[in-house]
C-alpha cells in the first residue's frame, strides 16, 4: 500500500516544526507556604521536591512517532510473533484508519474505544486515535465483562468503538454507537493507491491523549484524562524515555488497559524503537528484548537466567522487593519508580544498584515536583513520615464525569501556584539525607492491629529479604489477626514469622502463614489481592490477642480506645450550630458590637447633632471619637488590663449555674474589642481626615489653618490604613514577619504622629490661654498619655536574662527561667533575640517546689528552628506576665485538656498546679523520644490517667471523639484543647455544636 499524508497546516514533523514547552523558573516554589520548616528544610524541601526543568521536544505524542516515521521509515516498528511492520507503513495505515475515523464523526476532543488485544492493529488503532485528535480508551477484550465496556463506553461518552474482528462478538451491542473492526479494514483497503490527505486537526498538548479506567475494586471505575503534555513529559525526557532508541527492542508485555502499556507502546514508537508485543509467553518475549518494563510480580514469575539479555529493565505498580531488584541490577540497569494514574504512570525514579543501602523510588522525573505533606497540607520535616503530594506536568486531568471525587483528589498546588494542581498518591514516604523517596506503602494499607498501627507492606518487605521468599503479602484479616500469603510453596511459615518476629513488634507477626506455587495475578500484572482476601475467610486465628505487653509508664493498648465504637451526639439544629460556628463566635461578636455602636454615633451625628453643618465641622468632637475608640482598642490588650479581666472572670464560684460560667470563660475573646476599636477608630479618622480637608479647602471657616495638619493627618491615616490591612487575616498568615514590623514600628510612627498632631492641634485652636495649660485641659491629650503609658509599660520591664536550655530531640527544647520571678500558673512570657524586631510568647510552666519557670519551645518556623538548632545562654524578656486561655479552668469543676504536640507546654502549669481536678489527652509523635522522659514522667506522675496518643504508632486520632469520650468518662464540664488552628476550631465546635462548653486560642492580631 502506497500512502502518503499531507496536512493543510502540518504539524507532524522534527522537533522545531512544533516548538518546545515554555520552561519555567528553576526557583519554582512559593516561600511562605513552607514557613513551618527549619531554614535547611526549607531549602532541601524544594531541592528534592522538584524534578529537572527539562525542555520537552514535542507537544503530542504522534507527533514524536511521525518524525521517527520520516527519519528512519523501513525500521522495524512493531514486531508480534510472525508479524512485522515498518514505521512508514504504520505511519500509513495509521493515516488510513484516523480518516476512516474522522468520515465517522469522530473530532477533536472526542473519546474513542479501543477494545482489543495485543496486535499490530491494536497500535494502528492507538495512533489513528491520536491523529484524528481524539483519546483512546483502551479496554482488553476477552477479559473485560460486557458489564465493564458497557460501563465504559457511557462514562466517557464514546460514540465509535474500534475493535479486531476476532473479538466483535464480545462488544456489546448499543444503540447508535459505530464499531469497527481494524484489521477488516485494514484488509479491505490493502491495495489502495490514493493519497490519503487528513484535514488539519490542531492538537495541543493540553488535549487528552488516552483514558485509562482504574480497576475499580473499591467502587465503579474511574476514568483518568491523561493529556499529551502528561505522556511527553515522561517519554520524551529521561530517565523516563529508557533510554530507547533506534535499534533496540521494547517488550510489550502488559495489559492495555493497565496504563503502563502507554509507556511500553508510545515510548518504544516516540522513540524510534521497535516494540515487540509478547503472545501467550512473557517469558519468551523477554528473552529477546533489550528493555523491559513491568511490575515486581511478573518480573518474580521469570526464569532470571533466560533474561540476561535485557539492558534496561524497570518496574513500578507495586512495592519491589530489595531480592528482587539486587538480581536484576546485577546484570542490567534495573530502575524502581512509583506513581499512580492520576500521575502519569510514573513521577519518580531511582537506578538500583546491590551496593545501595536501600531501594528507594528515587527523585521526581523532569518538570514534575513531589512534596511530603502531613495531614492538614503542611509540609513535613525532612526524614518525617508523610503523604507524597505529585505536582507539575505529571498531573493529569482529572477524573472524567467524577467533579467530586477530582475535587477531593486534584487540590491547588500551593507550592507552585499559578492555578496549578497537585495530586493525593495515598502512598506514604519520607526523604532520605541524600534527596531520595523512601516508599512506606500506601495509606490504605495501613491498618488496625489490636489497637496498633500496622503497614502491612512493612510486614511483607520482611518476608521478602528471605532467601527463599519470592514474593510475598500480608493483608488483615481482621482486627486481631493478620494473614500472609508467601511463594514459592517451599518457604518455612514457622521461619516466616521467626523473622518477622525479630524485626517488627509481636503484633506485626502474622497469625497465618499461606505459601502457594505462585500468587494470583490481576490482567494488569499485579497480586490479586481480592482473589487472596476471598480465600482467607476459611482460617481461623492461633493467636491469642488478648496478651498485651505494657509499657512502665505509658499502658499504651489498654488506654488507646477503638475510635469506631465512640459515637458522637447529634449537633443541635441549623441555626445553633450557626450560631456557634466560628464566623459568629463571641470575638466577632464583639467586633461587631462596636461597629455597630460606631455606626449609630455616626448617625447620630450626621442627623441630630449636626456635626457636619454648613458652617461649621465639629473636627474636635470626630477626633475625639476616634481616639477613645483607639484607646479601647489598645487598652483591652494591655498585659494587666488582660489579667485583671481573667480576675474578673474567674471570680466566679463555680457554684454558680454553668450557663453563666461557660458565658464568662468566653472571656479572652476580648480580642473582639481591640480589632473593634482600631477599625472603628481608624474609619473615625478616615471621616476626620475627609472632614479636615473640606474644612482647609472651603471659605466658611475663617479660623487659622495649617498645611502642616493635613499632611501629618495625611500620612496618618495612611499608616492606619495599612495596618489594617496588614492585619487582616489571609495577609497576615501569608506574611507573619511583616505584619509584626508593621504594628510593631507603623504603631510607634503612629503615636509620635499622634501627638505631633495633637500639639498643632492645641496652638491653632487655643490662642486665648497659654500652650500648656490648653494641653493639659485637653481630652484628647489625656487619651494619648493613657495610649503612650499601656505602649511604653512593657517596655520598662525589659531585661537580658540568662536561660538554661536543654534539648530533648530535634525537634523541641525546654527553656528554664529563674530571674528572681515566678509566674502564676497559666501565664504567658515574651521573649525574642532582637527586641526590636521580634518577640514571641509561650506558656510559663512553673515546676512545684521550685522557683523560676520553663518554657517548652517547638519547631514550628524559622525563629524557633534557629533557637533549637543554636541554642543561646541569654534572652530578653519584656512585659508583665500575661494570663492564657487556660485559665478559665478555674470556672469549672472538672475540665478536659486536649493537646497537640507542642500545645502539652500550656498545659503543664494546670496539670501540675492541680486547682482543678483533669484529664490529659495529649496526641504527639514518639512523646518520650521528642520531649524526653523526664517530661513524660513527669506528666504521668501528675495525670497518671492520661491519654497519650503516639501518632507514630497509631496515626492521628478523631481528636473529637477522644475529647467527647474524655468528657463523657469523667464527667467534666467542660473541654480546653491547645493546638494549632485547624485543630483546635475543630474540637471546639466539635463540642459546643453538641451543646458542650469548650474553649480554644484565637489567632487574631
Amino acid at each position: 500500500m502506497e500512502t502518503s499524508v499531507s496536512h493543510d497546516i502540518s504539524e507532524a514533523g522534527i522537533r522545531d516544526t512544533f516548538g518546545s514547552i515554555p520552561l519555567v523558573p528553576g526557583d519554582t516554589f512559593l516561600k511562605h507556604k513552607t514557613t513551618n520548616l527549619s531554614l535547611s528544610d526549607q531549602y532541601l524541601f524544594q531541592r528534592f521536591g522538584q524534578g529537572p526543568i527539562t525542555r520537552i521536544p514535542y507537544r503530542c505524542i504522534h507527533h514524536a512517532f511521525e518524525a521517527n516515521a520520516r527519519v528512519n521509515p523501513n525500521n522495524i516498528a512493531v514486531h508480534h510473533l510472525k508479524e512485522k511492520i515498518s514505521y512508514k507503513e504504520l505511519n500509513n495505515q495509521a493515516n488510513l484508519l484516523a480518516l476512516e475515523l474522522i468520515k465517522n464523526g469522530v473530532q477533536k476532543g472526542d473519546n474513542v474505544g479501543l477494545f482489543v488485544q495485543r496486535s499490530i492493529p491494536m497500535v494502528v488503532g492507538i495512533l489513528a486515535i491520536l491523529k484524528a485528535g481524539a483519546a483512546y480508551v483502551p479496554q482488553h477484550i476477552g477479559l473485560a465483562k460486557e458489564e465493564q465496556l458497557r460501563y465504559v463506553v457511557k462514562s466517557a461518552s464514546i460514540d465509535v468503538i474500534l475493535t479486531l474482528s476476532e473479538y466483535e462478538d464480545l462488544v456489546p451491542v448499543i444503540e447508535n454507537k459505530k464499531q469497527i473492526c481494524i484489521d477488516s479494514f485494514l484488509k479491505s483497503n490493502k491495495n489502495t493507491k490514493e493519497q490519503i490527505k487528513l484535514p488539519n486537526v490542531e492538537v495541543t498538548e493540553n488535549d487528552v491523549c488516552y483514558i485509562i479506567f482504574t480497576s475499580g475494586t473499591t467502587g465503579d471505575p474511574n476514568g483518568v484524562q491523561v493529556t499529551h503534555s502528561n505522556t511527553c513529559n515522561i517519554l520524551l525526557t529521561a530517565p523516563g524515555n529508557l533510554g530507547m532508541r533506534p535499534g533496540l527492542k521494547v517488550g510489550q508485555i502488559l495489559s492495555i488497559a493497565f496504563d503502563m502499556s502507554v509507556w511500553e507502546i508510545l515510548g518504544s514508537l516516540a522513540n524510534g524503537a521497535t516494540l515487540v508485543i509478547r503472545g501467550k509467553n512473557i517469558q519468551e518475549t523477554v528473552s529477546e528484548v533489550d528493555v523491559v518494563i513491568s511490575t515486581p510480580t511478573i518480573l518474580s514469575s521469570l526464569d532470571i537466567e533466560l533474561c540476561k539479555n535485557v539492558r534496561v529493565a524497570i518496574v513500578a505498580g507495586e512495592p519491589c522487593p530489595r531480592v528482587l531488584a539486587e538480581k536484576w541490577s546485577s546484570f542490567c540497569a534495573f530502575h524502581n519508580s512509583c506513581g499512580p494514574t492520576e500521575i502519569t504512570i510514573i513521577n519518580t525514579v531511582k537506578r538500583f544498584f546491590p551496593t545501595d543501602e536501600l531501594l528507594t523510588i528515587g527523585k521526581p522525573t523532569p518538570n514534575n515536583t513531589v512534596y511530603i505533606l502531613n495531614e492538614d497540607l503542611t509540609p513535613c520535616a525532612i526524614g518525617e513520615v508523610g503523604e507524597m503530594w505529585a505536582g507539575g506536568l505529571c498531573v493529569t486531568k482529572g477524573y472524567i464525569n467524577n467533579e467530586a471525587l477530582t475535587n477531593e483528589r486534584y487540590l491547588e498546588d500551593p507550592f507552585l501556584g499559578q492555578g496549578k494542581k497537585m495530586f493525593r498518591t495515598r502512598d506514604l514516604g519520607r526523604w532520605t539525607l541524600d534527596g531520595e523517596l523512601e516508599h512506606l506503602g500506601r495509606t490504605d494499607d495501613q491498618v488496625k492491629i489490636c489497637g496498633f498501627r500496622v503497614e502491612l507492606d512493612s510486614v511483607s518487605s520482611i518476608i521478602e529479604k528471605m532467601p527463599e521468599s519470592k514474593r510475598a503479602i500480608t493483608l488483615k484479616k481482621d482486627n486481631r489477626t493478620l494473614i500472609s500469603f508467601v511463594s514459592p510453596e517451599t518457604v518455612d511459615s514457622e521461619k516466616v514469622k521467626e523473622v518477622v518476629g525479630e524485626v517488627l513488634p509481636y503484633y506485626c507477626v502474622p497469625a497465618i502463614v499461606l505459601t502457594m506455587k505462585e500468587l494470583p495475578m490481576t490482567n494488569r500484572g499485579k497480586i490479586d489481592k481480592r482473589k487472596l482476601l476471598n480465600s482467607i475467610s476459611q482460617y481461623e486465628s492461633p493467636m491469642d490477642t488478648e496478651t498485651i505487653i505494657e509499657d512502665q509508664k505509658i499502658k499504651e493498648v489498654s488506654q488507646i480506645p477503638d475510635l469506631e465504637k465512640i459515637q458522637l451526639p447529634p449537633q443541635k439544629k441549623s441555626f445553633s450550630r450557626m450560631w456557634k460556628g466560628e464566623k459568629l463566635m463571641h470575638y466577632y461578636r464583639l467586633f461587631a458590637l462596636l461597629l455597630a455602636t460606631n455606626v449609630g454615633i455616626l448617625i447620630y451625628g450626621i442627623t441630630e447633632a449636626g456635626w457636619w453643618s454648613a458652617e461649621n465641622i465639629r473636627l474636635d468632637v470626630i477626633s475625639k471619637i476616634a481616639l477613645i475608640n483607639f484607646t479601647i482598642g489598645i487598652l483591652i490588650r494591655q498585659q494587666y488590663i488582660i489579667n485583671f479581666l481573667f480576675w474578673v472572670a474567674t471570680s466566679i464560684p463555680t457554684s454558680w449555674p454553668l450557663s453563666i460560667r461557660r458565658r464568662a470563660g468566653k472571656v479572652y475573646h476580648f480580642g473582639g474589642i481591640h480589632i473593634g476599636g482600631t477599625v472603628s477608630g481608624t474609619l473615625w479618622f478616615m471621616i476626620f481626615m475627609g472632614s479636615l480637608y473640606y474644612d482647609f479647602f472651603n471659605s466658611f471657616n475663617t479660623q487659622p489653618k495649617s498645611i502642616a495638619l493635613l499632611w501629618i493627618t495625611s500620612v496618618l491615616t495612611g499608616i492606619l490604613i495599612y495596618m489594617i490591612i496588614m492585619a487582616l487575616p489571609k495577609i497576615r498568615a501569608k506574611f507573619h514577619n511583616n505584619f509584626e514590623k508593621t504594628h510593631r514600628f507603623g504603631g510607634w510612627s503612629a503615636l509620635v504622629l499622634f501627638w505631633v498632631q495633637i500639639i498643632l492641634i492645641t496652638k491653632q485652636q487655643n490662642s486665648q490661654i497659654s500652650f500648656s495649660e490648653a494641653l493639659y485641659t485637653s481630652f484628647s491629650f489625656w487619651m494619648l498619655v493613657l495610649i503612650t503609658i499601656s505602649i511604653a509599660l512593657p517596655w520598662l520591664r525589659l531585661k537580658k536574662v540568662k536561660v538554661d536550655i536543654t534539648r530533648p530531640s530535634n525537634h523541641v527544647i525546654l527553656a528554664r527561667f529563674n530571674y528572681g520571678e515566678t509566674p502564676f500558673a497559666g501565664s504567658s512570657t515574651a521573649i525574642s533575640r532582637d527586641p526590636l524586631m521580634e518577640w514571641h510568647s509561650f506558656a510559663n510552666v512553673p515546676e512545684p517546689g521550685r522557683e523560676g519557670f520553663r518554657l517548652t519551645i517547638s519547631r514550628a518556623g524559622d525563629w524557633t528552628g534557629d533557637l533549637i538548632d543554636d541554642m543561646p545562654k541569654h534572652l530578653w524578656v519584656k512585659g508583665i506576665t500575661t494570663a492564657g486561655v487556660g485559665n478559665v479552668d478555674k470556672l469549672f469543676k472538672k475540665v478536659i485538656w486536649v493537646a497537640t504536640g507542642s500545645g502539652i507546654g500550656p498545659c503543664l502549669p494546670h496539670l501540675f498546679s492541680q486547682e482543678t481536678p483533669a484529664r490529659l489527652i495529649w496526641a504527639t509523635r514518639n512523646p518520650r523520644k521528642t520531649y524526653g522522659n523526664e517530661l513524660v514522667d513527669e506528666i504521668l506522675e501528675s495525670q497518671p490517667e492520661a491519654l497519650i496518643w503516639d501518632t507514630d504508632a497509631h496515626g492521628k486520632p478523631d481528636m473529637v471523639k477522644l475529647a467527647y469520650k474524655a468528657y463523657k468518662d469523667f464527667n467534666a464540664e467542660a473541654v480546653i484543647c491547645i493546638s494549632n488552628k485547624k485543630l483546635t476550631w475543630q474540637v471546639v465546635y466539635g463540642m459546643e455544636s453538641r451543646g458542650i462548653p469548650a474553649y480554644g486560642a484565637i489567632w487574631d492580631s
